[in-house]
């Protein structure tokens, strides 16, 4: 993606993954089951989505943050399907704990190759640094909307739905704390946070869904409303990567 069409990497952008994570948990449920498609059944149009979206980011020369978002939300809600698909009861029926560390290992596979890359450009990444959103990005996502949806349920389904919904939000920010201090290399720190959002996410999403006094449609369009929200009215001034670009 263009750099004008890219978020600046600070407490915002976080808080963007974190809802989005939770809103794309609620999308996914949603957008399979309530409006009929099924987990796979609607992944041909989340794609054509997806690439309508990148396709027209490449020609609009404006500056803001709509694609990149839409992008995030999109490759979410399909990456939710297809965890589903293969773990649940009704698809493949995989265990949990083996596609969560399959998954894992090929995120840490990409990460790696990243920083690889990166370093061979001699670039030196900080915290505040989006890494090269290149199809490699756009792919380690998709595998870490799958990771978090996978091992969200199954924390859920090991310490149960109410201590998951508030033991993995700490986890996440453990692993922001990391992430700032630079403990590890920035690209895998910014992975280890991503999927750590993810299962967060899921955990979060899901235990608002369940609740009987809000369920599924009405916290789909809650979190979606608290996450556009947040993105539209949580305004950070110049971007820290260009000042002659806004966010």
């Amino acid at each position: 993606m263009q750099a004008r069409h890219l978020p600046t990497i600070n407490p915002r952008y976080w808080t963007g993954i974190a809802l989005a994570s939770i809103f794309g948990t609620n999308m996914g449920d949603f957008y399979a089951h309530e409006a009929g498609l099924g987990l796979l059944g609607g992944l041909p149009i989340l794609i054509g989505l997806f690439l309508l979206v990148f396709i027209a980011e490449r020609f609009d020369k404006l500056t803001h943050e709509a694609y990149y978002w839409l992008c995030i939300i999109i490759m979410r809600t399909g990456a939710t399907n297809i965890a589903d698909y293969m773990a649940g009861r009704h698809g493949m029926h995989i265990d949990r704990l083996v596609l969560s560390l399959s998954f894992g290992a090929a995120i840490a596979v990409l990460a790696l190759w990243a920083y690889s890359a990166a370093r061979a450009k001699n670039e030196h990444l900080t915290p505040k640094s989006m890494p090269d959103t290149d199809a490699r990005y756009w792919v380690t996502m998709l595998l870490a909307g799958i990771f978090g949806t996978v091992l969200g349920d199954y924390f859920e389904k090991t310490i149960g739905e109410n201590l998951a919904a508030l033991v993995l939000p700490l986890v996440l920010a453990g692993a922001l704390l990391l992430y700032r201090q630079k403990v590890m290399s920035v690209i895998l720190g910014y992975w280890l946070v991503v999927g750590v959002a993810r299962t967060a996410g899921t955990a979060i999403g899901d235990w608002f869904a369940d609740n009987k006094a809000v369920g599924l449609p009405l916290s789909t369009l809650c979190s979606g409303l608290v996450f556009v929200g947040v993105l539209v009215l949580w305004r950070t001034g110049k971007r820290q990567d260009d000042p002659a670009l806004a966010v």
